[in-house]
């Protein structure tokens, strides 16, 4: 697994999280378009602050950025904010060029605690022999700024709708069915500039000079989202979210059966062992 993957894997929660809750502050846009907005943006903080009172929820997700050559990499599993930024998650091995380190076809992901782990098979010999983890610290990819990011401050997927008043737009596009839940679908527009940190974590997995942040919401009749698309430049997030409060530990895997990659990311070098 090479820096360049891995750059692309964890790009899915860290560009979920930057993307929703790294808008700053500053003069909101003018007064007419926020009076015709406001009562849209208002529905959106409702929903945000439902869903952060959750904790957690099954999520379906799909990021597509430069590195995935247009392809999306799927992650089914659990996403947790109640204390710093959690995730644990199931992706096709083929998707992230891991192919050569499970038998199954099948990667766990994890988020804990700052680091990033991958589940494998035990390697043979090699200097990750008979380990089933490889471990990458955020620092590695995002920088110290980015991976602190990732345990301080709002890390619930949806906290970014309450900054929705930062957008030049925000419209209601209509009702439409989501995992068999009549939901209505809003969408809001955030210029780059108003992204913050952000913007910049967004250009790091190559985002480009894109001006904007699309974001798309689907609340469903309980007040809950139920799906949440962004678009920055040529990276795309899907999340559809399946259920909320799903209490899970996602726990840090044991040191002994871990094998540490970080400098090597960090140095750009082959990360296989």
């Amino acid at each position: 697994m090479k820096a360049g993957t891995v750059t692309t894997v964890i790009a899915a929660a860290v560009i979920v999280t930057a993307g929703l809750s790294g808008c700053t502050t500053g003069a909101a846009v003018g007064k007419k378009a926020a009076d015709s907005a406001e009562t849209l943006v208002s529905t959106l903080a409702k929903a945000s602050d439902e869903a952060s009172k959750a904790g957690s929820a099954e999520v379906e997700m799909s990021v597509t950025m430069p590195d995935t050559g247009g392809k999306p990499v799927q992650l089914n599993g659990v996403y947790s904010w109640g204390n710093g930024l959690a995730m644990e998650a199931e992706m096709p091995a083929k998707d992230i060029q891991m192919e050569n380190l499970v038998a199954d076809g099948t990667v766990t992901y994890r988020i804990v605690q700052g680091a990033y782990y991958y589940g494998i098979d035990p390697a043979p010999s090699g200097p990750f022999a008979g380990k089933t983890w490889l471990k990458i610290e955020a620092s590695a990819v995002l920088g110290e700024k980015g991976a602190a990011g990732m345990t301080t401050g709002n890390n619930d997927p949806t906290a970014g709708l309450k900054s929705l008043k930062w957008a030049t737009d925000v419209t209601e596009v209509g009702r439409e069915d989501v995992n068999g839940k009549s939901s209505v679908h809003y969408r809001a527009t955030v210029p780059a500039d108003k992204l913050g940190d952000a913007q910049a974590v967004f250009g790091a997995v190559g985002a480009g000079g894109a001006t904007e942040l699309v974001s798309d919401i689907w609340v469903d009749d309980k007040g809950m989202p139920s799906r949440l698309n962004q678009t920055f430049g040529n990276v795309v997030v899907d999340i559809d979210f399946l259920s909320f409060g799903l209490a899970k530990d996602i726990a840090v895997p044991p040191a002994s059966d871990t094998a540490d990659i970080t400098e090597a990311v960090k140095n750009g070098r082959s990360a296989q062992g």
